[in-house]
Parts: C-alpha cells; structure tokens; sequence
C-alpha cells in the first residue's frame, strides 16, 4: 500500500461521503477521515553505520588547549534556516572553524574556509541562537586561555566577530560550556558561560573566574547578571549547565554542573529554581547535589513520567555516573546504580534520544580513556540493558563531545561524536523506516523566534512523551537541533500535542498523521499566511486554497488544531481579518 513495507501496513477507514483520498504522512486518508494503523511485527533495533567520510565530512580534532583543559565541540546547528541542521566544530589544528551545510539529504558541503577568517585556536563549546532576532542563527563559542567569541550571522554562511562590541569575551578565557535561554521573560535571549578554573590550568594566571550570566538589553549588547542573581559560583570549577524547566511551570530554571565535586568536599552541582526572574538555590531539598566530577548533563524523561529527568557523567571510580529521576513534586531520586547506568569509566559527553522511535529514550554516553561509548536503553525492569555494541556505536577510543539530529530527514536520529585526534564520527540510524516517528518545529514569536524553552507534550495512545526546546547545556560543549523528536512504535497519528511557550502562550492540535515534520505555531500568529503582522485578504485566499487534510507549510492555518483546514477555521480567520482590516496601515 503507497510503498509502505509490511510493518507500516495502515487500514485507513474513510468517513467523507466524498471519499476524496490525499497522501499524508506515507498512507492514504479522506479529508475527514480517521486512521486505524496495525500494530507493526516486532522487530530488533537498527544498527547504526559510521558514515562521517562519504557524507562530506573532514575534520580532525587536535589537542589545541593547555593540559587537558577541553577539545573542542561539535554541534546541530541550522545556519541557513533551510530547515536542516548544519554541522560546527571545533578543535581542529590552527584555529579553522569546521562549518559544514547540510544540502538537504543529510549530506554536508566544506563552508569552513569562507565562513570566516576568524581563528579560535582554543575553540571549545558551540552553541547557536539568534540573539539579535535578525532571523538567522548566531554562534557562541567559548575558549580556554583566550576570549570567548560572539560570531554574528551574515547570511550565506559568513560570520563577523562582534564579541567586543556585545561585551561577552569574558576575562583571559576560561570557558567550557555555554547555554541560551529566556531567564528574565523579556523575550531575548541570555548566556549563561560555564567558566572551569583551578589547577586544571597550570599556567592560568587567574585562579577564580566567575561564571557569568549575560542578560541580552535587546540592542546586540549584554550585560552580566550573574553576581547579582547570585549564580557567577564563586570561583566554583564548572564545566557545564543547563537553562530547564525541571517544574514545568514555564520558565527557565538553572542547573549548574560542578567538576571536584567527588564526596561533597569541595564544589557540588547546583539548582535553581527561577522565581520572577530570580534564582532560588534549591539543590539541598530538591536532591541534586551530584557530588561528582560533573563533564555532562543530559536532560529527558528517562522514565516516562512526563518529568525531566537529570544525567550527570563523572569520573571512576565509583559511584560513577548519577542519575536524578524527577518525581514531579521538586524532588529527585538517585538511582543510577539500581538502573545501571553507572558506567565507571571517566564520561563527558551524554544525551537522551528515542533511538528506535519506540517511544522510549535511550541514553548514550561518550568516554575518554579508550573505553567504549555507551548506549542504555530504557526498560521497565532494572538494570537496563547496555547496547553500545548492538548499535554500533561503542567506539572505543577518547571521545568527549555527542549532539543529535535527523540530519537525513528520514525520520530517525542521528548522532555526531567528536573524538580527540580523529576525524568526526557521524553515526546514521537506519530505524525511520521501521518504526512511525513525528517531529515538531516551534515557531515563537520575535526575538525568540526558535521558541527556545518550549515545552512540547506528544501524546499517543494515553502515553504522554515531553520534551524541551533547548540551545545548549544539554550535553557537553555541544548542542541538538532544536526540531522536538517524538518516536510512535505503531501508532499513524498523534492523539494531541500540546505547546506551552516561553512567553505564556499555550496551544493544542490534535490527530496530526505520524511520518511528517510539522510546524507548530502560536496562537497570536494563526491566520497570519504571509507572516506580515496581520490578516488580509491574501491569507484568506490562502486558506480558502487550502482546504483539506492539513498539510506541511499550512499548520498556521488550522486556527482550531483539528489536523484539518476548513470552514470552521475559515471563520476563525475571519473574525481576524475584520479586526485587522480595521487597524490602519
């Protein structure tokens, strides 16, 4: 049926008179239609293949920094907003930015000696946001033992340093990891800069730099709140953090990840509850402490509570690796050991994501001293089973940075490690095909118009799967493509998405076809086709043409988020086009 194999097979049941058939999402439905899909014959994972070389990619990561004071990252980043996640690294010999543009079929073309002719020779993490809301994504990327550098997007894939004039070098350079996020509810986007100092840098002349908090003032400048709101640290070592919303009540929370943290001596992880734009520290009755050598946090519902969860990599010996269940109430539980995810091996890099879009997230954790990479996947009884190897994607050798995307577009994720002294591993799934998947792209409202810090609820079948648009911090020195990837095993059709947005707008659509990539809009922008401000007559021609099943690039026209395009969401536009007719030009 349409090319399915057998494992897709959907019985689709026509409820229109008309029976008029449309293709979406690889079956055949009628524009009022329902869809009934056969449970798929159970069948083992895909493997992985490492396809790095015949896919474009040639980069070799050099040990560039003092000591061991970090190599580099690589991260998913869409750099042209073609809807495809580019590729960034960093860490190669002389200073070269690695800028790779996917070309739509998840393969990469070498943009890295006329993006820039900026060298960062101590390059470490990469994370992209748009944070002068100009449409296009920029580029932080933080240094040891040099200035942190703000690379602003020009288009075309040229970038211009503009670190002075934002006010974010940051002193002599201690920085690791970096994270964006909306703290203060203003709508621009802040930096939060992991600064590692200590005897880690034997020749760094500064013991104690702070961590800092760049609040963006809407004009291309920053200034560091971090002192202030009483999260710079103190001169704590920390290699990694996070902005999350761990109580889902909507707003950016801060979760802060400490290194020489073994046995609660010196510097444990830190907590903090945002309240109003404020920083309660709540690590002591929360249970984070994570008194560990913290490299990575990785952040998902791990147990499919409807709760983010917290993962947190170390170094041997025991306890090893930590991993915080939310229980929803504030409160954590540690059980690592009891779900055996402790690794014992020195861990950096880590992440959860549904490797076989079975609904289930499976955490994969990179180690550094040539022990394999390791891959957990989640299961209803203790331990879980560890199955790097079966996957094929154990790689034995000193791996630090992992991030995740579908850079194929074939409905499945994929995996980029970097490893010291050797070239990037791209590592393709192979599942898309096996297992029904659905992806959302939140659209926020300018300056976030990537809508970081959405919370996205999938539910299918009475499971409820969540997840959180998130630019960096999620990981080590690395971040994800900001499309929200949701796995479905068998199921056609979502049951109901809903969205709640950084800036209190919340929305629901429903019964929504599996296999498809799906925008998901606000409610002050529905209606809008021509994305000008307001509802005029040319977007009510459009939706008058589009009438029928809803369709990829017509999302913002399903006013009442029934999965259709009809006369009831004529009316609603409507109603908005007499509105809008009536504001002057």
């Amino acid at each position: 049926m349409l090319g399915l194999p057998p494992s897709r097979v959907c019985l689709v049941v026509a409820l229109s008179a008309a029976g008029v058939q449309a293709q979406v999402a690889g079956f055949a439905r009628g524009s009022n239609g329902r869809v009934r899909c056969l449970t798929p014959m159970p069948q083992p994972p895909a493997p992985f293949t490492e396809e790095a070389a015949i896919r474009g990619l040639d980069f070799i990561v050099a040990e560039t920094t003092t000591g061991n004071a970090g190599y580099g990252g690589a991260s998913f980043i869409d750099l042209d907003g073609d809807g495809d996640p580019d590729i960034v690294s960093t860490g190669r010999s002389g200073g070269l930015l690695g800028i790779y543009e996917n070309d739509g079929t998840g393969y990469f073309i070498d943009r890295s000696a006329t993006a820039s002719t900026i060298l960062l020779p101590k390059g470490g993490g990469v994370v992209g946001a748009d944070y002068d809301a100009d449409g296009d994504m920029d580029l932080f990327i933080t240094q040891v033992l040099a200035a942190d550098a703000m690379l602003r997007n020009d288009g075309n894939f040229v970038f211009t340093d503009v670190t002075a004039t934002a006010g974010v070098a940051g002193e002599l350079g201690a920085g690791d990891g970096a994270t964006w996020g909306d703290y203060d509810g203003d709508g621009w986007l802040d930096l939060f800069v992991s600064n590692r100092t200590g005897s880690r840098f034997p020749d760094f002349s500064i013991s104690k730099v702070p961590n800092r908090l760049y609040r963006n003032q809407g004009d291309g400048t920053f200034v560091d709140v971090a002192p202030a709101l009483g999260v710079d640290g103190g001169g704590s070592p920390t290699l990694t953090a996070a902005f999350v919303d761990f109580d889902l009540d909507g707003d950016a929370d801060h979760y802060v990840g400490n290194d020489k943290g073994t046995g609660c001596v010196q510097f444990t992880n830190k907590l903090y509850e945002n309240v109003g734009g404020t920083f309660v520290d709540i690590t002591v009755a929360s249970n984070t402490e994570s008194c560990t050598d913290t490299m990575g946090i990785g952040i998902g519902d791990f147990d499919g509570n409807g709760w983010p969860d917290l993962y947190c990599t170390n170094t041997p010996p025991a306890p090893g690796h930590a991993l915080m269940l939310n229980n929803g109430d504030k409160t954590f539980d540690w059980v690592a050991a009891e779900v055996g995810v402790t690794g014992n091996q020195l861990g950096w890099g880590c992440l959860f994501f549904d490797h076989d879009n079975d609904g289930d997230l499976a955490l994969y954790v990179t180690h550094s001293n040539n022990a394999a990479n390791h891959m957990y996947d989640w299961s209803e009884s203790w331990p879980v089973p560890e199955i790097g190897a079966q996957m094929g994607v154990d790689n034995i050798g000193r791996s630090y940075n992992v991030s995740a995307a579908d850079i194929d577009a074939d409905g499945d994720i994929d995996l980029l490690v970097q490893d010291l002294f050797g070239p990037l591993l791209l590592y393709i799934n192979n599942e898309g095909s096996r297992r029904h998947w659905v992806r959302f792209r939140v659209v926020g409202e300018n300056p976030n118009h990537d809508a970081i810090g959405s919370v996205v609820r999938c539910f299918v079948q009475g499971e409820m799967q969540v997840s959180e648009v998130l630019a960096g911090g999620n990981n080590y020195r690395t971040q994800n493509e900001l499309v929200q990837h949701f796995g479905l095993d068998g199921s056609c059709m979502v049951d109901s998405v809903g969205v709640q947005w950084a800036d209190g707008q919340q929305r629901t659509i429903h019964s929504y076809p599996a296999d498809q990539t799906w925008s998901i809009f606000p409610p002050s922008m529905l209606g809008d086709w021509d994305g000008d401000g307001r509802v005029g007559d040319h977007d009510v021609n459009a939706m008058i043409s589009a009438f029928g099943q809803v369709r990829p690039g017509h999302e913002m026209l399903d006013m009442n988020g029934d999965g259709l395009v009809n006369a009831s969401d004529l009316r609603l536009q409507l109603q908005l086009h007499r509105r809008d007719s009536r504001i002057p030009n």
